[in-house]
């Protein structure tokens, strides 16, 4: 820049220095040594002083180029400094974003830690409430019973159902709390879901017979026309054959009703075990498939393919023709013995029942099927936290809550008045709003209201009482005629 600025300045010097050149170099051919002598100028001559001049302006210009490439060289160490010192700036910015972002990051993920975990306990409280007041409402329900133990055979098993709801809230809160425990548990409850549905049929014929089997078996013969045939894939336990008598005839159909209420006993706890076993051994395997079908896009027809070809599918079917044989069985002693039981209401007894065996059963096998569709991805959330993980949680989560209804349905159904002696069963009455009430008293208002009214025309002799006129307890104006008449 300093170059380009000062090139106007210079040039006319160097114009002038080559002119003062030519000019010496034409008078030193035209004049000789005595003509130069004789005409020789005194050293101030302007020609002299001319070429002195062109030398000082040649120097000056030399003097100016050396300068100005120094100053240029100068410029070009701080350009390289500045340079250098901007590329370390850079790093240090770039590494200050860096460490920002990683505190940003940082906090982001404490917070969403901070999150989830006030979630989860929010989710544990609600939960641990839940199951709190279903204990107290069971356990005082089931002392009830024990201080009226009137009858001791028929009530233990009334105690053994009232355990179910407790039993379910308890290990689904455990579960839902300590996830590691969740396949433990389960075998736990499906066992004892298993036991109450065997326990509810023990009740009816214990309640049929007062405790007495034989008892029942009598009472179930008074209807042995109606009964269907006993199946006979049992007719080797059948003792006596049932051809026989009424009598044998209704044993070996009592049999057959316990028979298939007592194979759910046994097969839930195994099919639970099964399940318990295929989930631990291949969720590996399933973990791999998800990643796979994650990065391959994942196709629905063949993961339904894959989930009803699976062991899990098979398992589940085992169990729901378990329980279909159970209830089956359940319903045949029900339709037999259902007016010698109407005294107990035992329907409803009976929904209670199946309603949690049949909600949770139910309940677990859409959810799994739903997690199991879904399996390829990942649900609207982005957290890596596994969908199966999520499903047993919402499923102990609404055990919980149901077991809480469960247990004030349970009160309901199964009162201690029940086994009090001389127990008469009186229909609830009907609690209504108090309309009719509030109708009768506006008519007693309105009817003040024209006895009022009726009274004060009496009183201004204006009024005359119609004939058949029911209000002939108001005094009525006295005849003009007959001062001493008075009309009551």
């Amino acid at each position: 820049l300093l170059c380009f600025f000062l090139l106007p300045f210079i040039t006319p010097f160097n114009q002038q220095f080559v002119a003062c050149y030519k000019h010496l170099k034409t008078s030193s051919t035209s004049y000789n040594y005595r003509t130069m002598r004789a005409e020789s100028a005194p050293l101030s001559s302007p020609s002299t002083n001319r070429c002195n001049f062109g030398w000082m302006i040649k120097y000056v210009n030399f003097t100016a180029i050396a300068v100005l490439a120094v100053l240029v060289g100068i410029m070009f160490v701080q350009l390289q400094y500045v340079t250098y010192q901007v590329n370390q700036d850079k790093k240090v910015i770039a590494a200050l974003s860096d460490q920002v972002n990683t505190q940003q990051q940082d906090q982001i993920e404490t917070l969403d830690q901070k999150i989830t975990t006030n979630e989860s306990l929010t989710i544990f409280q609600m939960a641990g409430t839940f199951v709190l007041l279903t204990c107290l409402i069971t356990m005082f329900h089931m002392t009830s019973h024990l201080q009226n133990y009137n009858e001791p055979v028929v009530q233990r098993k009334v105690i053994a159902i009232l355990w179910m709801s407790p039993i379910y809230a308890v290990t689904s809160f455990l579960s839902l709390v300590v996830p590691v425990l969740e396949g433990y548990l389960s075998i736990i409850k499906d066992f004892y879901e298993a036991y109450v549905i065997y326990t509810f049929l023990s009740f009816l014929i214990a309640v049929l017979g007062r405790g007495d089997r034989s008892v029942a078996v009598q009472t179930l013969a008074k209807h042995a026309d109606h009964l269907k045939n006993p199946t006979s894939w049992f007719k080797r336990l059948y003792h006596p054959p049932p051809e026989e008598s009424a009598t044998a005839k209704a044993n070996a159909v009592l049999l057959e009703c316990q028979i298939l209420a007592m194979q759910f006993v046994f097969c839930r706890p195994l099919t639970s075990v099964a399940s318990f076993v295929v989930t631990t051994l291949m969720i590996k395997d399933d973990d791999d498939a998800t990643s796979t079908r994650n990065d391959d896009g994942g196709d629905t027809a063949e993961q339904v393919q894959k989930y009803f070809t699976s062991p899990q599918f098979w398992i589940s079917m085992v169990q729901n023709v378990s329980v279909f044989l159970a209830f089956a069985g359940l319903l045949k002693f029900y339709h037999a013995v259902s007016a010698d039981l109407s005294w107990i209401q035992p329907f409803s007894k009976f929904l209670c029942i199946k309603g949690v065996v049949f909600m949770t059963f139910w309940q677990g096998l859409i959810i799994n099927i739903i997690v199991s569709l879904h399996a390829g991805g990942r649900w609207e959330d982005s957290s890596d936290e596994d969908p199966r993980e999520k499903a047993l949680a919402l499923q102990n989560v609404l055990i919980c809550l149901e077991m809480l209804f469960f247990s004030i349905a349970h009160w309901c159904v199964f009162p201690t008045e029940e086994w009090q002696d001389g127990f008469i069963r009186r229909d609830m009455p009907n609690p209504g709003i108090g309309f009719t009430d509030f109708v009768s008293d506006v008519s007693i208002v309105l009817e003040s209201g024209k006895n009022a009214r009726r009274q004060r025309r009496i009183q201004d002799g204006k009024y005359v009482q119609a004939v058949g006129d029911e209000n002939d307890d108001i005094e009525q104006p006295a005849d003009p005629l007959k001062p001493e008449a008075q009309i009551t």
